[in-house]
């Protein structure tokens, strides 16, 4: 990892700019890495942050339909 910190000071170039280190950022940069290309990540704030620091509302296995007595789609959503 060194190695390749030294040559994007020593160029000054990457071969690709990632915008957004959540989840999908950081993965596509682990990706393309291991590919072996040089990548440069950036993000307005910390590293996953933004929503994949509070995924609650994007996987909810069913737990919101208990609120409202729908077993059924409880049952459903888990074989999802």
């Amino acid at each position: 990892m060194a190695e390749r910190i030294e040559a994007i000071a020593r160029t000054g170039t990457v071969d690709v700019v990632i915008i957004g280190a959540g989840v999908n950022g950081a993965g596509l940069f682990r990706d393309l890495c291991a590919q072996g290309l040089t990548c440069l990540i950036l993000d307005k704030s910390d590293y996953g942050s933004g929503t994949s620091a509070a995924p609650s509302r994007l996987i909810h296995g069913g737990l919101k339909y208990l609120e409202t007595g729908e077993l059924r789609l409880v049952a459903q959503s888990t074989y999802e």
